[in-house]
């Protein structure tokens, strides 16, 4: 968070030093409000374009082999344009490479990463016939018949994926 911040100031100092150079180089009689104005235009753009790029740019920190199976899009009062863009702030993405396919049953490696927070990865199974899934932490590899099931929907978009495209 402290980069972005400093990236922020960057865009806005960066901005007014355009501005300015603008007004020494070119002798241009430009108003006074003019630098001031396209530093903050500047600073509020990169905002905007830092919370619109983050999943993309957190996806493709994942590295090859990762579905994104679900995103979580907010819309936040502060920010007025959310509501007509709403803006990803997480989202859960399953390992292809690490899957292990038994007929119905599917063992992925399931990451949840949210933005300006520590992300987790969690092996998990997926029981696609009966649309029910375990974490399988402290589990012996392959045996799930100490799992804790959980039910889910059939239509969840995490079970889809993992049934669908992970089988």
């Amino acid at each position: 968070m402290l980069l972005e911040f400093i990236a922020t100031i960057s865009a806005g100092v960066g901005a007014a030093g355009l501005i300015l150079g603008m007004k020494k180089l070119l002798r241009l009689p430009l108003p006074n409000w003019l630098m001031p104005a396209s530093a903050g235009i500047a600073m509020l753009a990169f905002t905007i374009w830092s919370e619109y790029s983050w999943a993309s740019r957190a996806e493709a920190g994942l590295g090859e082999g990762k579905l994104v199976a679900m995103t979580v899009d907010k819309k936040q009062i502060w920010r007025p344009w959310t509501f007509v863009f709403p803006v990803t702030t997480q989202f859960i993405a399953l390992d292809k490479d690490s899957a292990k396919v038994d007929g119905e049953m599917v063992e992925v490696d399931m990451y949840l990463v949210a933005r300006r927070s520590e992300s987790a990865i969690v092996p998990v199974a997926f029981d696609c016939l009966q649309s029910r899934r375990a974490d399988a932490f402290d589990l012996p590899e392959g045996d799930l018949t100490q799992a804790n099931w959980f039910d889910m929907d059939k239509n969840d978009p995490v079970l889809r994926t993992a049934c669908d495209q992970l089988r």
